[in-house]
């Protein structure tokens, strides 16, 4: 079996910007008492996204591609926290230069901000593949079934607490 390289998610990871990012997202959600937006929120998003990519039998985004997306589709969450600007953009200003420094090509930047400018969106409203796949896998990402503050948070919906298989 041949594994694809992710390269460029572990530049990303490693790059100095996304550790200060996440790190700052830790700190202010410290005491949230709802789902938090840290590295693990990321990469079951990424997971849960290219699966369902996969399912669909669409024409794919790369894996990295897909990766990248979901690890930095609330890296601005920060910056929504203190200056109350909508996350999704912010990430996708705060993503572009580190795809570039991770050698992304611009194709890939423009789908991948894409992505991650849509995934507070609805999935039927139009989004892009990739947009319309973070969407889906940032509610099915979540643990709703069994979190002890589901009837305060203002996200859940009855059917988060159904298998979604």
């Amino acid at each position: 079996m041949v594994m694809l390289s992710m390269s460029r998610v572990n530049q990303l990871l490693e790059h100095e910007d996304y550790i200060v990012f996440m790190k700052k997202i830790d700190e202010l959600e410290k005491e949230r008492l709802f789902c938090k937006h840290g590295f693990d929120h990321g990469l079951n998003v990424a997971r849960i996204a290219y699966a369902y990519l996969l399912e669909k039998g669409e024409q794919l985004p790369s894996k990295e591609g897909v990766y990248a997306a979901a690890l930095l589709h609330d890296i601005g969450r920060w910056v929504e926290y203190e200056t109350g600007e909508d996350h999704a953009e912010a990430s996708a200003r705060l993503a572009h230069p580190l795809l570039e420094a991770c050698q992304f090509s611009h194709e890939d930047i423009q789908v991948i901000l894409k992505g991650i400018q849509e995934h507070r969106r609805h999935p039927e409203d139009n989004l892009t593949l990739l947009g319309a796949a973070l969407a889906l896998a940032d509610d099915w990402a979540r643990d709703c079934r069994h979190c002890s503050v589901q009837g305060l948070c203002n996200k859940y919906k009855l059917e988060m607490s159904t298998v979604m298989f």
